[in-house]
């Protein structure tokens, strides 16, 4: 892995950690197809996985007042029964795929999160769906968000609880999406090497992107995001299409 392909790494997680920080949710969607155009998608996954759970981590322990418990275990649990199935697709297809799919994947959840209104109150089996496809989509992808922000706002729950549960769930998701990859034998030195080194600038970003958050809020802010998103779904296929 080049200085280059670092820098480009490290770019990728500077902007998603402010988008992260100022929105509370994003950073897998915006990272992942920033860093898959410097480095493999599998390593990107791997990659984005590794910084995710120390992100999300921090997050969780910051908000754990306003976790909510069962919506926690629900979604987890659903998550740990969808993981295999991401897994497999992640072993199995190849890079170019892989691009192609998650360029796709975050085109049709910026239509989705721009569709949805006022979701009708939850029940445990939207829940259970949507923690399975969350799972699926972690071990796939690194790009689990969508489904369990739907869960969560569907429970038209305050926004500090949201933002501590989604981290909760994050958090236990990606501990055990990592102990996948690793008993798949896909987290190596340079995975590694690169996480390391976007270590400081999510740090940066989440400097970034405070100040940010009491700036820009509301649809203006939101729709500034998705906008983001659309980019480096197109930048994904363009350049899944270009190899």
């Amino acid at each position: 892995m080049s200085g280059a392909d670092l820098t480009i790494v490290a770019a990728a997680v500077l902007v998603a950690g402010a988008t992260h920080a100022a929105s509370g949710f994003g950073f897998s969607l915006l990272s992942m197809p920033l860093m898959s155009l410097a480095i493999p998608t599998r390593e990107a996954v791997v990659v984005g996985t590794l910084i995710g759970l120390v992100l999300n981590a921090w997050h969780a322990w910051a908000g754990r007042r306003h976790i909510d418990g069962a919506a926690v275990r629900d979604l987890t649990v659903a998550a740990y029964l969808g993981m295999p199935f991401g897994l497999a697709l992640f072993l199995v297809v190849s890079d170019r795929t892989l691009q192609i799919i998650l360029g796709v994947a975050i085109v049709v959840a910026v239509v989705f999160l721009l569709w949805q209104r006022e979701p009708a109150r939850t029940d445990r089996r939207l829940e259970y769906s949507a923690g399975f496809l969350s799972g699926a989509l972690n071990t796939s992808l690194s790009t689990n968000g969508p489904p369990l922000v739907f869960a969560l706002e569907a429970r038209h729950v305050s926004p500090d609880r949201f933002r501590g549960t989604l981290a909760a769930v994050f958090t236990i998701s990606n501990v055990g999406a990592i102990v996948a990859f690793v008993a798949a034998g896909k987290v190596n030195r340079d995975g590694l090497i690169a996480a390391a080194v976007a270590a400081p600038a999510v740090l940066a970003g989440q400097a970034l992107g405070w100040p940010l958050r009491r700036r820009l809020h509301g649809r203006r802010f939101r729709y500034l995001v998705l906008a983001l998103l659309c980019v480096a779904a197109f930048s994904a296929i363009a350049s899944a299409m270009r190899s």
